[in-house]
């Protein structure tokens, strides 16, 4: 994740070929069927048709289960079916747009492996950092370290709905248990579902907004992102009482995560890799790490808090700084 933009280029391009894809410099000329980026402007109409279906299929099946009492502090199966839904839904408003309004075909949605190397680092990268904000958190006093792991005990203890729970390994066994799984199993099976987020998002409004710049888009697809996830976090999810500082707080956060989405997206032009980071983040904030430190304010502390958002962010930062534009937008804004 830290080499630079150019050299990632001279690295992909022949794989781009041999596998049928242009490389994101070439794609990008491609949008609007105009000869260079720069001279492309963006197309707010296939954008407003993207935004009116990814949030009308969301908010109108989230907005359902509210009204019909269903919450997101804690999950259940229901809930959880819900979610896998909303995942699907940037995806199946991005594969409209392409195929039945600009039809413009996927060429630019960044249907490709790429390389090895940047994967490794993802798969290994986000456990650290997310160990990493945790420590943090702790260091400066927003929660404490809890090596018998009480929160993992309570849920297992809620899922067995008041019957006795059979004999468990230590806790740290237990944890190094759902850490290898959360590794393996458990985030291939998420990028299937962060896969139908990342094929509108990266895939989709991400290009189609490059002409504004990297940096600007960005930010407006984070803060995008973050808003269409207002209602689940309305109803708890992530941020669990705080209805109205939690979307604010998730905008925050989906902006720092789409810095170094971008810069992903540029170097490797790869949706299934933004996808594999999404789901990395995904398993390891849900899973086994968050659990070794209690007393945190989702506000303030963790990955959702202002110690996530800053570390997030500051990487970043980092990535995206250090990733050029693409070529065709430099060109035409010298």
């Amino acid at each position: 994740m830290g080499y630079h933009c150019r050299d990632m280029r001279e690295e992909r391009a022949p794989a781009n070929r041999r596998a049928g894809h242009p490389p994101v410099s070439e794609v990008t000329d491609t949008l609007n069927g105009s000869g260079t980026l720069g001279s492309s402007p963006v197309d707010w109409r296939a954008v407003r048709i993207f935004l009116a279906l990814a949030f009308g299929l969301a908010w109108t099946a989230e907005g359902m289960a509210l009204a019909c009492g269903v919450r997101f502090t804690s999950l259940t199966p229901k809930s959880t079916a819900l979610l896998a839904w909303v995942m699907v839904t940037p995806a199946i408003a991005a594969f409209i747009v392409r195929r039945f309004i600009t039809r413009e075909g996927f060429a630019t949605a960044g249907l490709r492996r790429g390389p090895w190397h940047p994967y490794l680092l993802v798969w290994i990268g986000v456990p650290l950092l997310i160990a990493g904000i945790y420590a943090l958190t702790i260091l400066i006093g927003l929660g404490q370290f809890d090596p018998a792991l009480a929160t993992l005990t309570a849920r297992m203890q809620d899922a067995a709905h008041g019957r006795p729970l059979p004999p468990l390994p230590p806790p740290l066994v237990l944890a190094a248990a759902i850490l290898a799984q959360s590794l393996t199993l458990g985030v291939l099976i998420t990028s299937v579902f962060t896969f139908g987020e990342e094929f509108g998002w990266t895939g989709y409004l991400l290009i189609r907004l490059l002409p504004l710049g990297r940096w600007r888009a960005a930010m407006a697809y984070g803060a995008i992102w973050g808003v269409w996830h207002a209602p689940i976090i309305a109803g708890g999810f992530n941020y669990p009482g705080y209805p109205r500082a939690g979307p604010v707080m998730m905008c925050a956060l989906t902006i720092a995560f789409a810095l170094t989405q971008t810069a992903l997206r540029l170097r490797f032009d790869s949706v299934l890799l933004t996808s594999f980071f999404h789901a990395s983040i995904n398993t390891q904030g849900l899973g086994i790490l968050p659990m070794f430190v209690i007393g945190v304010s989702p506000i303030l502390g963790g990955i959702t808090g202002f110690v996530g958002i800053a570390m997030f962010g500051a990487l970043g930062t980092w990535l995206l700084a250090r990733t050029a534009e693409p070529p065709a937008w430099s060109a035409a804004h010298r």
